[in-house]
């Protein structure tokens, strides 16, 4: 369906953007808030990432459904010609192709022709893993993510409704920017967690079948169209 947030009315506008502005991610990332507070070791701050992450990903499927649409606004609004700006800042840093970052969050490793994220994780001292933890918890998405929730409470005129969608896509270019800084990161949230005895048998036996030809790889499109993602 093409549609455009501008000519929602707030009734419309306010159940669209709900699933958004409630997703885990950001009950994740006040977890790992609090593990930061309370000076919480590396394996629960890297639990608490892993939640964050895995967040933070659902969060850009959701977002990424509508992103033509929404820079398209940004395109043809002079109402929001500052966040335009900022937008250009991140398509020029941009080092991965929309695919390769799609994939990414599927956990398909990289795509041909985009670059190795600068900065394996797993490999920062405990102070460096912190101090990455404590950029991400406090990054501009949330407090622009609690000023939506707010408006989204307000009794529902005109203007008001406008400021909401200003709110929100002052949200969605954070959530860009969010996008663009984590690219110099290589993580994998499976990375290094232990597999069980029966799921290892498993993944050995179908190893085995695909060497021996007893059975045919399916195409990484089929996977995503059989999951209902766009590929």
């Amino acid at each position: 369906m093409t549609f455009n947030i501008i000519e929602m009315n707030y009734e419309q506008f306010n159940a669209w953007l709900k699933p958004i502005v409630n997703s885990d991610f950001f009950l994740f990332r006040e977890r790992l808030a609090i593990l930061l507070a309370q000076n919480a070791d590396r394996e629960a701050l890297e639990s608490g990432f892993r939640e964050f992450f895995e967040g933070y990903c659902g969060l850009a499927f959701s977002l990424e459904e509508h992103e033509e649409m929404l820079l398209a606004i940004l395109d043809t609004h002079n109402t929001f010609s500052s966040l335009k700006e900022r937008v250009n800042v991140v398509e020029s840093a941009r080092k991965t192709s929309s695919l390769g970052r799609e994939a990414r969050r599927m956990g398909m490793g990289q795509v041909l022709n985009d670059p190795e994220p600068d900065i394996k994780v797993s490999h920062l001292s405990d102070d460096a893993f912190c101090s990455l933890m404590d950029t991400l918890v406090n990054w501009s998405l949330f407090a622009v993510h609690t000023k939506v929730v707010k408006l989204q409470k307000v009794v529902p005129w005109a203007a008001k409704t406008e400021h909401l969608k200003s709110a929100f896509l002052e949200f969605f270019v954070c959530y860009l920017e969010l996008e663009q800084f984590l690219e110099d990161y290589d993580y994998d949230p499976d990375d290094e967690l232990e597999l069980s005895p029966e799921i290892a048998e498993k993944v050995e036996q179908s190893v085995t079948a695909y060497e021996s030809g007893e059975v045919k790889p399916i195409p990484i499109e089929e996977v995503a169209k059989k999951q209902g993602l766009k590929w």
